[in-house]
């Protein structure tokens, strides 16, 4: 009712204002995609399936099938051709093959087919509301401005700098979550009028968006990350400390990865920064433990302050909050001799935190870098278990999604068969698993379920209890 009332009395153009970290929240007008007749999208459905059924058999189609499939002409499917399907749609003997429409959803494909150039060029941005999507890209560019300023070789404000950029990025990702979702994330007077602030309306800190967003024990790791940073902020904002980088890497690693996890689980890959990110290279072994203690020396009072802090709120934690990779990403990268020529091109070996070997992890803690884990080749590696697929769908499509709706999933789009049967699972969608008698399943098939089941419609005809007949 607040928001219903604060609508009706903007003004009904859109306007969003991003100033000091504060919102101003107009009324929303939906972008419009542009007229498009029922008949049209049907069309469009049509060759899409069509498409993806040809890929997915392997098989070769002709115009003239087309043609039959979608009531097309000939003109328009050339057109198709020589333009909105050259990178997926190839001539082959006796017609066309097609690969690579699996990696769109429908909704991506008919993107792909708008006239509009600014929605065809672009077909696998997400359609988010501007104010949205501003949020959100608020959001991005804070973290990314962070990961600069905390890998620049020339940054010596590093941790400090990074952390408040951080911050930032965390509080504009729970604003365009909420926003999202049509939930009020503003501070309002007891007589259900918008708090304001230099006359902009009063938006939530990362704390009070935390609470509401959070129910009481959940995801106890990241909010203790994030309660960590917003009290080290704090501390930090007024001081000159770069020795307390090393001690805070875990958790600054941690911190990046939480909000990269979340923003995609909200808003897709699309938006993800984990491509931008490289291991930086390391220099630290050049200053000697005697710079070193000089310059804790300098920095002392600062130094000791925030040191206490750091170790009172460690201590204060439970073991497994503290040992979970969540709370901080603790990693080792160890000089390593090669033996000779052949060898010595990989100079260094990954040893992840094992709290397990706390003498043998001390010998290593003054090594510690933030750089990612090694990846080394493993079975099924890249896929999903049926609950984690459904996990992942139901939070997307915001929609229940069980294992029965999964099943069903997979038995309309012909993706498997019951039991186990590696020689009629299509391997776009799902990998048998010969040892274990059972499927791995792919980041194709989630999203496809996602760009499937987001359609109120399709969700409603998979779900929907089947005819006795």
């Amino acid at each position: 009712m607040q928001r219903r009332a604060l609508a009706e009395r903007a003004p009904v153009d859109l306007e969003h204002m991003i100033m000091g970290g504060t919102f101003m929240a107009r009324v929303k007008k939906k972008s419009d995609p542009g007229p498009t007749s029922a008949k049209k999208i049907e069309k469009l459905r049509q060759s899409f399936q069509f498409l993806l059924g040809h890929e997915q058999a392997a098989s070769v189609f002709t115009v003239t099938e087309l043609v039959g499939a979608t009531g097309w002409k000939k003109g328009t499917i050339s057109t198709y051709l020589g333009k909105k399907w050259k990178s997926f749609v190839h001539r082959s003997t006796g017609g066309y093959r097609v690969q690579g429409i699996s990696s769109y959803t429908e909704d991506q494909y008919t993107r792909l087919m708008s006239q509009r150039d600014e929605v065809s060029a672009d077909p696998r941005r997400p359609q988010l509301r501007p104010e949205v999507e501003a949020l959100v890209r608020k959001a991005r560019e804070s973290a990314l401005l962070g990961l600069h300023v905390y890998n620049s070789p020339s940054t010596v404000f590093r941790t400090e700098g990074f952390v408040v950029l951080m911050v930032i990025a965390w509080t504009a990702l729970f604003h365009a979550i909420f926003e999202h979702r049509g939930e009020l994330y503003f501070y309002m007077e007891d007589d259900g009028t918008p708090k304001l602030v230099d006359e902009d309306q009063k938006a939530w800190e990362l704390g009070t968006c935390m609470a509401s967003f959070w129910p009481a024990g959940a995801e106890v790791a990241v909010r203790s990350n994030l309660g960590f940073f917003i009290k080290f902020r704090n501390r930090v904002e007024h001081r000159y400390v770069p020795a307390i980088d090393a001690h805070v890497a875990g958790e600054c690693q941690a911190l990046l990865l939480n909000f990269d996890e979340m923003l995609v689980q909200h808003f897709g890959s699309y938006f993800a920064i984990r491509e931008s990110l490289a291991v930086p290279l390391q220099t630290s072994s050049v200053r000697t433990a005697g710079q070193t203690q000089a310059l804790r020396k300098l920095q002392a009072k600062h130094f000791e302050d925030i040191k206490a802090f750091v170790d009172a709120y460690r201590k204060d934690l439970a073991p497994e909050v503290y040992g979970d990779p969540k709370f901080a990403f603790r990693v080792y990268l160890i000089p390593k001799t090669g033996n000779h020529a052949n060898t010595s091109d990989i100079a260094y070996e990954f040893v992840k935190y094992d709290p397990s070997k706390p003498e043998e992890m001390a010998g290593l803690e003054k090594q510690i870098t933030l750089i990612k884990e090694k990846q080394v080749p493993v079975s099924n590696a890249n896929l999903f278990k049926p609950k984690d697929v459904i996990k992942q769908v139901q939070a997307k499509i915001g929609r229940t999604f069980n294992h029965h709706h999964h099943k069903l999933a997979w038995q309309k789009f012909k993706v498997r068969k019951s039991g186990f049967d590696a020689g009629v699972c299509n391997t776009t969608y799902c990998v048998p698993d010969q040892l274990n008698k059972n499927y791995g399943y792919s980041q194709a098939w989630i999203d496809l379920l996602v760009g499937k089941l987001s359609d109120e419609a399709e969700y409603k005809s998979l779900v929907a209890p089947r005819s006795s007949s």
